[in-house]
């Protein structure tokens, strides 16, 4: 039982999310401290901070998701299986990302644009870390 477990933290997804970790922990700061800083002095209301940390919980939810099917996808058969497994849980994943959005546009305690804006952060933490290593 514990070999598998060490077994599952050596899986490509998780080598992936820890090598991201740092750039996605840093940009997710700092957006919640320009969001803390708005709530404060421009007096939104507690919706924007809850916002916030709605969508940096979707996007970390939408990035693991993605590498699951990524790897569940490369021990497919054939690459026109896993060409299809791919295309469905894509369509599955948007649509379960629209209903996580279209929730938080509907509750009245969630400020939209401030979940929205986290769905990028993983983006702009990929690119930073590709420029990293090509520095290096």
């Amino acid at each position: 039982m514990i070999n598998n477990a060490v077994m599952r933290k050596k899986e490509p997804i998780y080598e992936e999310m820890r090598s991201l970790a740092p750039y996605f922990l840093i940009i997710s700061g700092v957006y919640l401290c320009v969001v803390i800083a708005l709530f404060f002095s421009m007096g939104f209301d507690y919706t924007l901070i809850i916002g916030a940390v709605y969508g940096i919980f979707v996007s970390v939810l939408n990035f693991f998701l993605l590498g699951k099917t990524a790897q569940a996808a490369v021990r497919k058969a054939t690459p026109k299986s896993a060409q299809t497994y791919m295309s469905g849980m894509y369509c599955v994943r948007y649509l379960g990302l629209f209903l996580l959005l279209t929730l938080g546009a509907l509750a009245p305690f969630i400020n939209l644009v401030t979940s929205v804006i986290p769905l990028f952060f993983v983006r702009i933490s990929i690119v930073i870390r590709t420029i990293k290593s090509k520095e290096e």
